[in-house]
């Protein structure tokens, strides 16, 4: 089963309420209005001893629990940060999160939440990756990590980029691609299940034997939907709006692309 926001929209492109059923999905598109969007984008390579991932902000939360499913620790320890538009500390009380855990309000115009961790603090792995598969309708989780055999190496920036940016460089999929990093032990187990999670519409183009891949997404905002309810605030009106459009997909195999596009409604 996808746990990454764009394979379930693949999986299920047009469900009745996406706000309610998929807000894990929904959160990622509230900020577009009509028009041509860069997506998220990654990259994977391989050694017969190494498998390297490379993603840019909105793969993330991919990268961190594919790292927890398959750290074999009981516990990690983390740094940097969680970041919310909300007060999530009922969400870490109701997973048993410790206190030290809680939120910092923001003190700025823009309000958010923040939990910063500078040094690191060790927490069991089940616990974190239960907050990674529940908690990403409501929050960034920006940590990294090495395992104790240090065959698995999670980085994270710390804060996620702009919406937007007047450097070009910025906006490049190599610039992009430093946002996150992975990399684990090679074998058919996990490169089977990284592939499936990343790019499960594309498994019959890859091919047996290849080196590196790219997979970038865009998207055609082609319609907003309102939300029923005009009594709404604008900022309420803003986050139950509807994008309908298309998901552009395109994968480069080793230098060789395919292309897949999905209507969808989120």
């Amino acid at each position: 089963m996808a746990d990454h926001y764009l394979m379930k929209l693949i999986l299920a492109p047009h469900l009745a309420d996406p706000v309610k059923e998929a807000p894990d999905v929904h959160k990622h598109f509230t900020r577009y209005s009509k028009g041509s969007f860069d997506g998220p984008v990654i990259k994977v390579s391989k050694t017969k001893a190494k498998i390297s991932v490379w993603a840019s902000h909105e793969y993330e939360d991919l990268l961190l629990r594919f790292a927890l499913k398959n750290c074999q620790d009981e516990k990690v320890k983390v740094t940097g940060n969680i970041i919310g538009g909300i007060n999530f500390a009922p969400l870490l009380k109701k997973l048993d999160f410790p206190e030290s855990w809680n939120p910092v309000k923001s003190k700025g115009q823009t309000k958010n939440y923040t939990t910063e961790f500078k040094t690191a603090v060790e927490i069991e792995t089940s616990k974190l990756l239960d907050l990674a598969t529940k908690g990403t309708p409501y929050v960034y989780i920006l940590l990294s990590f090495t395992s104790a055999d240090k065959s698995i190496v999670l980085k994270i920036k710390k804060k996620p980029p702009r919406p937007s940016s007047k450097n070009p460089e910025d906006s490049s999929a190599t610039s992009k691609l430093k946002f996150a990093s992975l990399k684990l032990p090679n074998s058919p187990k996990l490169l089977d299940g990284l592939l499936e999670e990343i790019a499960g519409d594309f498994r019959d183009e890859i091919p047996s034997s290849w080196k590196s891949l790219i997979l970038q997404n865009t998207y055609e905002i082609t319609e907003l939907e309102l939300p029923k309810n005009k009594k709404l605030s604008s900022r309420l009106i803003r986050l139950h709006t509807l994008r309908k459009g298309i998901l552009n997909r395109v994968i480069e195999i080793d230098g060789e692309p395919f292309k897949n596009s999905v209507a969808f409604t989120a």
